[in-house]
């Protein structure tokens, strides 16, 4: 399928810049495990290695009415017969300064029953939203990024940030990290599996209930 060239350039510039401004221990290679591909990301100074997602000739509008499928924390959500999804946990690191930011993890598993390759990249297929409010911030923040890499080293998984296309019939886990600010009373992770193509969503509830919390200092 032929894509829009400028804007997918513009894009990868603004990811890239976004990923690049970390340290080097932001983004390391991407790992195969078995039948499982765990979320892929890159070194910050490849800027073309950043994965860009497809975006058609006639992107749908953003405004444009789609279908919302409620997800359930720990329960695989299925959405259409085409893929899916499970958010296994939810992960907050105390190691950081909650007067400026919190940091969550939701670490999931997504699985393409379709016949054609989906994209998942965190930045562009995923959003909080925030008492109400939607934010793309969040999934962008690299004080988080940082923070995440360090403690999946720290507990020594190779796991990754979701930037990646995704084969048919393939699975692949990973994580979405987000900046978040000091106190909510709600929020929701919205996945939009066929973003640019349709504005159908997957959507989490996130109760501090649902929270696991890692104290450890991160180093």
């Amino acid at each position: 399928m032929n894509t829009l060239k400028p804007f997918r350039k513009a894009a990868a510039l603004l990811m890239s810049a976004a990923l690049c401004c970390s340290a080097a221990a932001l983004l390391t290679g991407c790992s195969d495990d078995g039948d499982v591909r765990h979320g892929a990301s890159h070194s910050p100074d490849e800027f073309e290695s950043v994965y860009m997602p497809e975006v058609p000739d006639s992107r749908v509008d953003d405004n444009a009415p789609g279908k919302d499928t409620n997800g359930k924390i720990g329960e695989a959500t299925d959405y259409d017969g085409k893929l899916s999804v499970t958010v296994q946990k939810v992960i907050e690191l105390d190691d950081v300064d909650k007067t400026q930011f919190r940091t969550l993890l939701v670490e999931m598993t997504i699985v393409n029953n379709s016949d054609s390759k989906i994209d998942c990249q965190s930045m562009t297929h995923f959003r909080a939203v925030i008492d109400g409010t939607e934010e793309y911030e969040p999934v962008k923040d690299v004080r988080a990024q940082i923070a995440a890499r360090k403690y999946y080293s720290k507990i020594g998984s190779d796991l990754q940030i979701f930037n990646q296309e995704v084969a048919a019939g393939e699975t692949v886990k990973g994580y979405v990290c987000l900046g978040m600010p000091t106190s909510w009373k709600t929020l929701d992770l919205v996945y939009t599996p066929y973003k640019y193509f349709n504005n159908d969503h997957i959507i989490y509830t996130i109760q501090d209930s649902d929270i696991e919390h890692y104290d450890a200092l991160l180093g």
